[in-house]
This record gives structure tokens, sequence and C-alpha cells, in this order.
């Protein structure tokens, strides 16, 4: 199968929270078999055209199924783009994925050695409230989560400990058992591992499966890790990245996600934690949903996912271009079971979405 052209869509999906995250999506075509779907996630391109000329370019008579040496390929470019280059290497990474599961007659997680488990377990994003007037915004979040029948949650820090600590307690009150914490992020935003400890210290009774990214500073991260007895998970988006944060002991978790160069890439990442003896998750809520199908369809196909995930689009977007949604109960999402990503658009939803101006 040659790749005979590729086109490209911009697309704007609203959340809940009032945001409006955009998506590029692609469409591989080949001289004999079906199109192969992808996306680069939360992704705006200001150069949507020269997108498609560059990957055209790129790709136009090469091989759809060496989709290894095509993501290697991919991955060394630069494509002087609004949107990153992992993510665009990302997006044709899933729509060979999906165009090879398509003519093979099988689900992405099938390729990927098969089911290690039959979803993933997935948390909504909540933000730090900035001030106590904020408080029942917040919870509205979670009231919503309630009602449409899921439990688990992640909280951003705000900068204030002590307001994070009324809120989630408050929150705890109101809700019960009905809200389950998976992680405080910190987002990176300490300089200095004393201050984040003190800052964990007042918050840690809550109870989180793991602290996330407490520095950008690997060398602060491996200080926190060392004197924290819960779990602590980092970024990690490549090898070089990997070794460093596993040998200097800056995190006990993988945080990684298909938007850093797709499913190819990414199952070198937990190849690497595994082999460090570290544990994984797969992150971000930022994907439509093509992008949550190849992070669900990746996770349940990994041996050391261990830790709960946060892809959720089918709860924060409001619209999708696709004729059906990724399936999602109790904080648990499920893998389409179609062919490839198992992911069929719907043309006047998928025009409705697209930027005109793009």
């Amino acid at each position: 199968m040659k790749i005979t052209k590729i086109e490209t869509f911009q697309i704007e999906t609203p959340r809940y929270t009032g945001q409006i995250s955009g998506h590029v999506i692609v469409k591989v075509h080949v001289d004999d078999g079906p199109i192969g779907l992808g996306e680069a996630s939360d992704s705006r391109a200001d150069d949507l055209g020269a997108i498609a000329r560059r990957y055209n370019e790129l790709l136009v008579g090469r091989d759809a199924t060496r989709i290894t040496e095509i993501n290697e390929f991919l991955r060394a470019q630069d494509f002087g783009s609004t949107v990153t280059n992992l993510h665009l290497a990302s997006a044709i990474d899933l729509a060979l994925y999906d165009l090879n599961g398509k003519v093979q007659g099988v689900p992405l997680y099938q390729m990927l050695g098969g089911k290690m488990r039959d979803s993933v377990y997935c948390c909504y994003p909540t933000w730090g409230v900035q001030v106590r007037e904020d408080f029942e915004k917040t919870a509205g979040y979670l009231q919503r989560l309630v009602d449409l029948g899921h439990h688990l949650f992640r909280y951003y820090v705000s900068g204030d400990s002590t307001l994070d600590n009324e809120f989630l307690t408050e929150m705890k009150a109101r809700f019960g058992d009905l809200i389950r914490l998976k992680q405080l992020d910190f987002s990176g935003r300490f300089n200095d591992w004393e201050t984040a400890l003190r800052y964990a210290d007042v918050i840690r009774h809550h109870n989180p499966f793991h602290f996330e990214q407490p520095s950008r500073d690997l060398r602060v991260c491996a200080e926190f890790t060392k004197r924290m007895d819960l779990p602590v998970s980092l970024h990690i988006n490549d090898l070089a990245l990997g070794y460093e944060a596993a040998e200097r002991g800056a995190c006990t978790v993988f945080n990684v996600a298909c938007v850093s160069g797709g499913p190819t890439h990414i199952r070198r990442l937990f190849a690497l934690a595994e082999s460090a003896g570290l544990r994984c998750l797969i992150g971000t809520d930022q994907e439509s949903t093509l992008g949550t199908s190849a992070q669900i369809q990746l996770g349940v196909s990994m041996s050391n996912l261990t830790f709960p995930c946060d892809p959720m689009g089918p709860v924060l977007y409001m619209a999708s271009p696709a004729k059906e949604r990724i399936r999602a109960e109790g904080s648990h999402l499920y893998p389409p079971e179609g062919p490839g990503l198992g992911v069929e658009l719907d043309p006047d939803k998928l025009n409705e979405l697209t930027v005109a101006s793009a």
C-alpha cells in the first residue's frame, strides 16, 4: 500500500469548562485500501496548508505498512509549525495504525499484542481555586462528574496550600465516597524541594494515588521523590528524558501520552520504565475521539500500566466529529472494538466543527 495523499482538517471542540480546544485531523489515503484517520490533539495550526504540503512531500509514495520506519522518519523532521513536531508525528502514527488495522480487520490493541485489561481507569481534571468564592464553580465540575456516573478526579493545585486543603476537605464532606482523588498535580511550579514538600505535607492527607510533576528541574524532583512516601509521576516524552529521570530517581511513575510521537514511540517509554522498575500511567485529557481511542487502545494492551490515567475527552468535550463517542462508564474508558482505531467520522459533524478559515 503506497500513500497517495494526506488531507488535514482543523477542528475546534468546546470543553464543558468553556474553553475551546483545537485538533488537527488527518486522513491518509493509499492506492488500494481504506482511509487512515489520525489526530494531532489539542493543537491549532496557523499554517494548516503548510502542514498538508509538508506531509505530502514527506510521505506520498511511502509504504503505509512500514509504521515504525515512518514514525522514526517523521520524528526527525522539523515542520516549523504552530503544532509541535511530536504532535504531527503522532497524528500520522495514529492514522497508519488505523489504516493497517482496517486492512487486517483488527482493533489497534490487537496490533499491540492484545488486551491486558478490558478498560482504562481514567480521571476528570479540576483546577485549583484561586479564591474561596470559586469553590462552587469548581464543585459544579465534581457534581457533573457524579451526575454522569463517574467519581475519579485530579486536582491542579492553586499555589495556596491552605485554600486547596479547605476546598478538598469541603468537597469530601459534600460528596463523601462518591468522589476519589487521583492525583495532586503540581504542574512543575516549584523551584526547590523544600517548598514543594511543605506544600505536599498540608494536602497529602487527602490520599491521592500520586503527586504529579513537582518541578521542571529533575534535581528538585529527585529530592522531593526521595522524601515522599507516595508515588511521584513525571511527564516523559522521550527516551533521553526517561533515562535521566530513572537514573536520578526523579520519579516512580512515567506519565506518557500518544501526543508525544504516537503509540510507536510511547511503547518504548513503557519498555524503558519497565526495565527501570518504574510504573506508568497515560496522561493528558486533551484528546478528541480519535486521540482518546488511541490512548485507550494503548492502555489496555500495556502490561505495566498500573496507575489510573488522565484521558477523559468523552466527558470533557461537549462535541465530537465522530459518529459515536468513546464508551465511558464509572470512570472507566473502553476501547472501540472496530478495526484500527474503531472510530468513524461523521461528515456533518466534521464539517460543523471545522474552522472555516483553515
